[in-house]
């Protein structure tokens, strides 16, 4: 009895050891495996301040690449828009600083949005990217919008991905401190410029303006939804942070879903904290 018990061990065995693996496949990122309808894309927007440190006063600080380059690496997010980026001026050591965010952080593709010359260089806007950034474009704002006179150096940059075949418009862009001029600068953007655009959109950047404010509320009314919902997630200033300024927002609604939105406190590399996004995007 002995000896048929251990053949039909051996024998199972055997079987179990040449038999098929039929566990489940690595789920991609859809919401169910083979559905073909959501994937997440991940976003970051980060104010860098030319990649000079802030500890909260008010000495000169030495502009410094490789810290804003580390925060991008570990969180390696698809896609990156960058506000107040140096390109080759003095003040920067003379470094194309989105070109080497982009070496540093292992992005294949970069664009770099001027809004004015700088210290022998350039002064404005960068978008990072996993995927092929199309289409790209500089929009300089109007010295003048509906009367009100623009004193603000700005800009807003514009390109494309393919996501999972999908086509998303992007976005970048810096608004004016004055309130003002933002709010007179931002429906000049969403109505002169991104109306113009087809398909799902992301504009993301530092808007200079509180969530309560009149030109998020312009936002708002656009058709634009903010991925951060909660008020006290603030991102400026980076040593003691009392207020939002910095927003990540998609149109149209019915396109994104929200995973998460985090504000990465903590991190000293500019005088604002680096935003995260994960977003669901919808296939039509």
């Amino acid at each position: 009895m002995k000896g048929k018990l251990l053949v039909i061990l051996f024998n199972l065995a055997i079987l179990l050891g040449c038999s098929k693996d039929y566990s489940s496949p690595i789920d991609p990122g859809w919401e169910a495996p083979g559905d073909g309808k959501k994937s997440q894309l991940t976003v970051m927007s980060y104010n860098i301040r030319h990649c000079a440190p802030y500890y909260g006063t008010s000495e000169n600080t030495t502009a410094n690449v490789n810290n804003v380059a580390e925060v991008i690496k570990k969180i390696k997010p698809d896609v990156v828009f960058l506000q107040e980026v140096d390109k080759n001026t003095t003040r920067s050591l003379g470094i194309d600083q989105a070109k080497k965010l982009a070496e540093f952080g292992g992005y294949p593709y970069y664009q770099f949005f001027k809004i004015m010359d700088y210290q022998g260089g350039e002064f404005g806007l960068a978008i990072l990217s996993a995927l092929e950034l199309k289409e790209a474009e500089t929009h300089a704002m109007p010295s003048e919008i509906d009367g009100q006179i623009i004193t603000s150096n700005n800009a807003l940059g514009t390109a494309k991905i393919t996501f999972n075949s999908i086509d998303i418009n992007l976005a970048v862009v810096h608004l004016s401190v004055n309130q003002t001029e933002s709010e007179k600068q931002l429906p000049y953007i969403l109505e002169k410029i991104l109306a113009n655009k087809n398909g799902p959109a992301l504009l993301a950047g530092d808007f200079n303006s509180t969530p309560f404010s009149s030109t998020i509320k312009k936002m708002d009314a656009g058709g634009y939804t903010r991925t951060n919902t909660d008020p006290t997630k603030f991102s400026i200033p980076s040593n003691s942070p009392n207020r939002e300024l910095d927003y990540i927002s998609f149109k149209p609604k019915e396109r994104f879903t929200v995973e998460s939105h985090t504000v990465l406190t903590g991190i000293s590399a500019s005088d604002h904290l680096p935003i995260v996004s994960i977003l669901n995007v919808l296939k039509p």
